[in-house]
């Protein structure tokens, strides 16, 4: 009876999670970390390559703030009430930032603008933290890499297809109107009107908050189990991680992985706005790619993680996150169309990381501390990207000509970024994650598999060869 019991609740979290899901994805796609939407309003407000340094930076300061989530719930039974109030509270202030541009100058809302991203990213940063050990409780270890495939593959579509609606209604009254708005606004006798635009953020915005508000209703329903109560002092908690050496040793991993990203990151958007001049659709048709590439390799990457381990898995998605920078260098305003091979191979890899992120601190954390592992380990790498993202933002480099064509100032971070990534192998290779595969048996049954392939090619041909008697 037990075990039907746990089959139910489990099945019910895997719906109830993924409609919720659906609805988060949503309001992440419009007003979360790394919404195309923010860094068009941050555009339109003049923002300069400090302020995108710090937009993208706000993002990953938030996520610092996720041990929090444990000394909020330390002494209680039940996590959903806390998570329900504070992402309700966090969603609900996203119609602010169409609001605030309506009734100040530029200059004016540009900070209030982060001022509000910043204060609903923390709320919300810290709610996640609590959501990572409540679905922890409830999703057995050995089913979380199909758990969290299957989710995000769902959740993925969601995200596009509301960005495609909403980016398509902002491009109407861009300067960089596109191929699909152009249409769309000459079939609705819809003029190029920029005055227009802050409205259209408004209702960007606005529906971004009913929409989150909406899954918090969902979410209610979503089982929970009773949480131990812990006794110790938040202090001795948030310490237990640092005495264990292979966290420390996944710590220094993820800070130095996030230091790489960093570099160059806040300017991925705006230098397809303001270098490429691509219009919004166009920004959110590399994500489709991105969300297609994803989609093909998320099931793969949740059967190879659960069957070989996290950290296999990282060290392929490494060699795909050292590649991706490097075709940017070769990016031009008359020649941009291969930025989509690397949409598609960025959503191949940020699927796995994806994956990984969610996964391999639990992987490695004793049950009774998962919660916190996973708060001070994000605390950690994000804070770790906030620095480069903040320092690319006050050290912008210069551009130069290259082989008889210029480099701009965001290319040459793109280079940077793509040497970092790949040193990032090397703290990997200390992490220890028990039941994992080894790369050197990975290679193995990989060269014996195709090995066997080509034998059993070559036999098929010279049976079709063979004379027949």
């Amino acid at each position: 009876m037990k075990k039907n019991r746990g089959n139910s609740q489990l099945r019910d979290t895997f719906l109830i999670s993924t409609q919720e899901g659906i609805f988060s994805q949503i309001f992440t796609s419009l007003a979360g970390a790394g919404s195309v939407f923010i860094t068009r309003l941050a555009v339109m407000l003049g923002a300069s390559p400090v302020h995108f340094g710090i937009l993208s930076a706000i993002g990953q300061f938030a996520q610092a703030l996720q041990p929090l989530g444990v000394a909020i719930t330390k002494r209680r039974t039940q996590r959903k009430p806390v998570i329900l109030s504070l992402t309700s509270a966090g969603r609900a202030m996203a119609p602010l930032l169409g609001i605030i541009p309506l009734l100040f100058t530029a200059r004016t809302a540009l900070p209030m603008v982060l001022g509000v991203y910043l204060l609903y990213s923390a709320l919300l940063a810290v709610s996640a933290n609590m959501w990572m050990g409540w679905i922890a409780d409830m999703v057995p270890r050995k089913m979380r890499g199909r758990f969290f495939a299957q989710r995000n593959q769902i959740l993925m579509i969601a995200g596009v297809l509301a960005s495609f609606v909403f980016g398509a209604a902002v491009d109407l009254f861009s300067n960089d109107r596109g191929w699909l708005a152009g249409q769309i606004g000459d079939a609705l006798g819809i003029h190029h009107d920029p005055s227009a635009l802050p409205w259209a953020f408004l209702g960007v915005f606005s529906a971004a908050g009913i929409v989150g508000l909406w899954g918090m209703l969902i979410l209610r329903k979503q089982p929970e189990k009773p949480k131990v109560v812990e006794s110790e002092s938040f202090r001795t908690m948030l310490v237990t991680p640092f005495k264990d050496r292979n966290f420390r040793n996944l710590a220094i991993f993820g800070i130095w992985w996030m230091l790489a990203v960093g570099i160059g990151a806040p300017f991925w958007q705006p230098f397809m706005m303001q270098r490429l001049h691509m219009g919004v659709v166009q920004i959110l048709l590399y994500g489709t790619i991105a969300t297609v590439g994803a989609q093909i390799a998320i099931r793969p990457w949740g059967r190879f993680i659960d069957r070989h381990g996290n950290k296999p898995a990282m060290r392929l998605a490494l060699l795909l996150g050292t590649l991706n920078p490097l075709i940017w260098i070769f990016l031009s305003p008359d020649c941009y169309w291969f930025i989509y091979v690397d949409a598609f191979l960025s959503g191949i890899m940020w699927s796995c990381v994806g994956i990984v992120t969610a996964n391999m601190v639990l992987a490695i954390a004793p049950d009774k501390y998962r919660q916190m592992y996973s708060g001070v380990y994000n605390a950690l790498s994000c804070t770790a990207m906030m620095l480069t993202m903040l320092a690319s933002g006050i050290f912008m480099p210069d551009g130069f000509s290259l082989l008889g064509r210029y480099i701009y100032p965001e290319q040459v971070l793109f280079l940077i970024t793509a040497i970092a990534r790949f040193t990032a192998e090397i703290p990997l290779s200390w992490v220890h994650e028990p039941n994992s595969t080894s790369m050197d048996v990975l290679v193995r049954r990989f060269n014996q598999y195709t090995k066997v392939n080509i034998a059993n090619v070559f036999m098929i041909i010279m049976r079709r060869k063979k004379p027949r008697s």
